[in-house]
C-alpha cells in the first residue's frame, strides 16, 4: 500500500512538472485567455504598422478596419496555433522573425518580405497575440 502511495505521488509530481514546463515553453497557450509577452512589443502600438504595411490586404485581422483579405490565413486566435506558416513553432520570437523575414523562414511562401523593422514586428506580434 505504501508503495502505491509513493508511486502515485511520484507520478503526480512528474505530471505537474510536465504541465508547468509546457506552459512555460509554449507561452501559456491553451484557453486563449492568456496574454503573450512579446519582449519590446506593445499591442496598442501594433495597429499602426499593421495598417501601414497593408497586412489587411491579405489577412483578416480583428479590430483593424478593412483587414478582410483572403490570401493569407485569418489571424484571429493565432496564439492558439502550434506552428507559424506550417513550418516553425509558434513562439513570440518566431512570430517576430516570420513578420520580418517570411521568405527566409519559408522560401517560396506567398507572404512577401515587406521590410518590417524589428520594433514594428514586435508591436504587430503583440497585437496579433492579444486578439
Amino acid at each position: 500500500m505504501l508503495k502505491l502511495i509513493i508511486w502515485t505521488m511520484a507520478a503526480l509530481i512528474v505530471i505537474t512538472g510536465i504541465v508547468a514546463y509546457s506552459q512555460w515553453q509554449w507561452g501559456g497557450r491553451g484557453s486563449g485567455s492568456e496574454t503573450w509577452s512579446i519582449r519590446g512589443g506593445i499591442a496598442q502600438l501594433g495597429r499602426q504598422p499593421i495598417v501601414r504595411h497593408g497586412c489587411g490586404a491579405c489577412h483578416v485581422i480583428g479590430g483593424i478596419g478593412r483587414a478582410n483579405g483572403r490570401v493569407g490565413p485569418k489571424l484571429q486566435g493565432i496564439h492558439e496555433q502550434i506552428y507559424l506558416a506550417g513550418v516553425i513553432p509558434n513562439t513570440a520570437e518566431n512570430m517576430v522573425l516570420w513578420i520580418m523575414h517570411p521568405e527566409r523562414v519559408a522560401p517560396g511562401t506567398a507572404m512577401p518580405d515587406l521590410d518590417v523593422l524589428e520594433q514594428d514586428a514586435r508591436h504587430i506580434a503583440a497585437y496579433l497575440y492579444k486578439n
